[in-house]
């Protein structure tokens, strides 16, 4: 009897998160399938990283995985972006779980788990400040610090020494996002037409093709035929760097254009 009560209470659990997730802004811009999105850790972090901040008071908008050009080619991949009228809040998501050690100078933290076993991943810092570097660019109108830099880890996870010099990044568990935001909401820096405005210039960003997406992701793994340049539309040609002999595509309507796509 106890087995079926569980069973029940896990079923209606289970249509209640797809149900509010059908109907949320996350599932509206991106158009993922609920599976794919729980079974993905990823992205499920970041839906509920939304899902956190869409209680902040105020007009806003999000833009979810926003990919963005970088001034020598390739794309760097944004993971949400909140306009608000406090500011421009660009997030890096990492739905990690054990112990995170790191600091804002070092090239890498490291995340360790029960019995010593240890992995380290790329300073998220660093990883999102060649992210806003890159929306500043495309983004020239932004004033300095309109700009905030929020790093954001899963519940699951604990922050156990975390050093930040420069105090520019705000590094938190998902539970203390929105207030960690909410502690910038004085300021004044975009009206409802600022944030309409950037919102409809990066919106395009965000539906880019799923052939874009992969390569960003995993990798060009061969010449896609249709691919083209994120730049200017022109077709991806594969080229060979007389330096290295490397291998890589390549704008086609280079030199004019400088797109390029790395290939491992």
């Amino acid at each position: 009897m106890f087995s079926l009560i569980l069973i029940v209470s896990a079923v209606i659990f289970i249509s209640h998160s797809r149900r509010s997730y059908k109907n949320s802004e996350y599932f509206a811009a991106t158009r993922m399938p609920y599976r794919a999105v729980r079974r993905n850790l990823g992205l499920w972090g970041e839906y509920l990283t939304f899902c956190c901040l869409r209680k902040l008071g105020g007009y806003k908008k999000f833009l979810f995985n926003c990919y963005v050009p970088k001034e020598n080619g390739g794309l760097t991949e944004i993971d949400l972006i909140l306009l608000h009228g406090s500011g421009v809040y660009v997030l890096e998501s990492k739905n990690y779980s054990g112990w995170i050690f790191g600091d804002e100078r070092d090239q890498h933290w490291t995340q360790s788990f029960p019995g010593g076993r240890k992995t380290r991943f790329f300073n998220p810092i660093k990883q999102n400040n060649a992210h806003i570097r890159q929306l500043r660019r495309w983004l020239p109108e932004l004033a300095e610090d309109a700009v905030q830099s929020i790093i954001v880890f899963s519940e699951r996870c604990e922050l156990k020494n975390i050093t930040l010099t420069t105090h520019k990044h705000v590094v938190v568990k998902r539970g203390k996002a929105l207030r960690a935001i909410r502690s910038f909401v004085g300021r004044k820096a975009l009206s409802p037409t600022d944030i309409d405005a950037i919102y409809q210039r990066l919106y395009p960003q965000t539906q880019l093709c799923s052939q874009s997406r992969e390569a960003h992701r995993l990798g060009v793994e061969d010449v896609v035929e249709g691919r083209v340049c994120a730049y200017c539309g022109a077709p991806l040609v594969l080229r060979t760097a007389k330096q290295t002999g490397k291998q890589f595509l390549g704008c086609g309507k280079f030199p004019h254009c400088r797109y390029t796509i790395h290939i491992p």
